[in-house]
């Protein structure tokens, strides 16, 4: 009942912002207005942004990739690649994206590789892609000059809880896998203090599953020290995937025929705007992302082309992408409930021979 409940209300808050979005675009210009626009960028620019989140999907299956070749469960690129494009539809079709990593787990396990390998991959591009953001962020902060002021204080708010909860969460996993021992420590003493503070929480049970993640992150840390170049290069085929879905915003841009902005400056916006709404409960950020973007990239594409902008921008980089992933995880999955039967039937028909 509770999940449910969360869930529900995740998806109020999503509709509402939705309809904020909505309502707010619709309140400067009519749909005739937003659809001459869009109808108006120029569609190679826009290819060209599909073709940049095609190759977003591939970085991450390439470090997935060579993460299962070191953990001795090499698969396919092309298998990766399906791994990958089941994570993003799981993720933005989720509350806080929690169905995309245990998709890809199952698939993966459907192929031959284990639950325990599959947890590790997942484990380790996490903390790639987390480690890349962070360094975006500090970057974009760092040199973007008066980008912060563009996005207001609302958002800026959101934008400093999101850069704290990301530097948590990656501090938190470094700390699992290279200092098992004290994270294990630190966190029994935070059990007990909640325990104490809410005694109807099972203890045992949630000392058992942090003990089940602390085995996770050791067996990932021996990885790590057998291969010990594995781990810098998820982390930049997290640059280069993270650097796919930051350039969408520039290449709608120039589908506009604008100057004046550099590729720097909206690449660090884009950042920005990720960080301010990545860390929300909300299916693939949907009504925030939005609502954060109208705000922070007036400026730069001016009142009359910035919701045509923002619905160009979401399509290529969210919403497009997530209609192909899907198609290709249905697909996957279909072909490999075919295909299993007949996987299955030659160690029965040797059984039987038997």
């Amino acid at each position: 009942m509770r999940v449910k409940k969360r869930n529900l209300i995740c998806v109020a808050g999503m509709a509402a912002l939705l309809a904020w979005t909505v309502y707010t675009i619709l309140k400067g210009q009519t749909p005739e207005e937003l659809a001459r626009a869009i109808l108006g960028a120029d569609g190679r620019f826009l290819v060209l942004g599909a073709g940049v989140m095609a190759l977003f999907l591939g970085f991450e299956a390439k470090a997935t990739h060579s993460i299962l070749r070191a953990l001795g469960s090499p698969q396919p690129f092309r298998r990766c690649y399906f791994y990958s494009a089941t994570g993003f539809f799981f993720s933005n079709i989720t509350p806080s994206a929690t169905g995309g990593q245990p998709a890809q787990v199952y698939y993966m396990n459907r192929d031959g590789v284990s639950v325990a390998n599959g947890t590790i991959d997942m484990l380790l591009v996490t903390i790639g892609y987390h480690t890349a953001i962070l360094t975006y962020g500090v970057l974009a902060l760092c040199t973007g000059g008066g980008l912060t002021e563009q996005l207001g204080g609302q958002v800026g708010f959101l934008l400093g809880v999101g850069f704290t909860v990301f530097v948590v969460l990656n501090v938190a996993m470094i700390l699992f896998l290279f200092l098992p021992n004290p994270a294990r420590r630190l966190c029994r003493f935070g059990i007990r203090l909640a325990v104490r503070a809410r005694p109807s929480l099972d203890r045992e049970k949630w000392e058992e599953k942090l003990d089940n993640y602390i085995s996770g992150y050791r067996q990932g840390a021996v990885v790590i020290r057998k291969t010990p170049g594995l781990l810098p290069k998820v982390y930049l085929l997290s640059l280069g995937q993270l650097g796919c879905s930051y350039l969408i915003p520039y290449l709608v841009y120039l589908s506009f025929g604008l100057e004046g902005a550099s590729l720097w400056q909206m690449f660090s916006l884009q950042v920005l705007c990720s960080l301010s709404v990545g860390y929300l409960p909300l299916p693939g950020a949907a009504g925030a992302a939005e609502n954060v973007f109208l705000r922070g990239f007036r400026t730069m594409f001016g009142t009359a082309l910035v919701a045509p902008a923002m619905i160009l921008t979401r399509t290529v980089s969210c919403y497009l992408v997530l209609l192909a992933t899907g198609a290709v995880t249905g697909v996957g999955h279909l072909c490999r409930h075919r295909d299993r039967p007949a996987r299955e039937e030659p160690a029965g028909g040797e059984k039987q021979a038997a």
